[in-house]
């Protein structure tokens, strides 16, 4: 709102799925001082945009469906309107469902929010998945404080988190007298593939 003024920003409700999702809108833009309008399908929002053409900052809040739902392909036609795109995606779940769902929302994003940091004791996972997908990192939030815990990503602080979370004590961390069995086992492991090479090329 700094940069641009509250006249020249808009809010755009097309999230006609979630109970309440305009009404919730509604209230950030009375915080914001913004106007606020509603699309209800996607041909509606392809009508309205054209009106909102001369905004500097028009932000459209669309529905969250998980990476299976065919749904998702609604978000995705937004693109051949012209809209930029960022990609939502919770940086508290595992590994495979973080790819998922960079898989499924984060083609053809311009780049991402990585939400619920406050959560994640172990960003690593999701920052491997923004730098192997190459998508751009915008925002991250780590609260549900708005706009107090909404902030521009900050390479420095999220690869000390990702660092700082291998230091974790967790039930699955080697204690010292766990070390000669593990190495044990992969001694073993490692003789049995030598003989099996042996075997082949006898």
């Amino acid at each position: 709102m700094d940069v641009h003024g509250a006249d020249q920003v808009a809010l755009v409700a097309a999230d006609a799925f979630r109970v309440g999702a305009a009404a919730q809108l509604t209230v950030y833009a009375d915080l914001l001082g913004v106007s606020l309008f509603v699309a209800d399908s996607p041909g509606q929002l392809a009508q309205l945009l054209p009106k909102l053409a001369a905004k500097k900052l028009l932000l459209i809040d669309t529905a969250g469906f998980a990476p299976s739902d065919p749904r998702i392909h609604d978000a995705h036609a937004l693109d051949a309107l012209g809209v930029r795109r960022l990609a939502v995606i919770s940086a508290n779940q595992q590994g495979a469902a973080i790819e998922q769902a960079m898989v499924r929302f984060g083609q053809g994003a311009a780049a991402c929010i990585l939400t619920k940091l406050d959560e994640t004791p172990q960003p690593g996972a999701a920052l491997d998945s923004l730098i192997r997908h190459r998508l751009p990192l915008a925002y991250v939030s780590s609260g549900q404080r708005v706009p107090e815990d909404f902030h521009l990503a900050n390479a420095a602080y999220l690869v000390d988190r990702a660092l700082k979370g291998g230091q974790l004590a967790t039930p699955y961390t080697l204690e010292a007298e766990d070390w000669p069995l593990f190495a044990g086992v992969e001694a073993e492991r490692e003789e049995r593939q030598a003989s099996a090479r042996g075997f082949n090329a006898g």
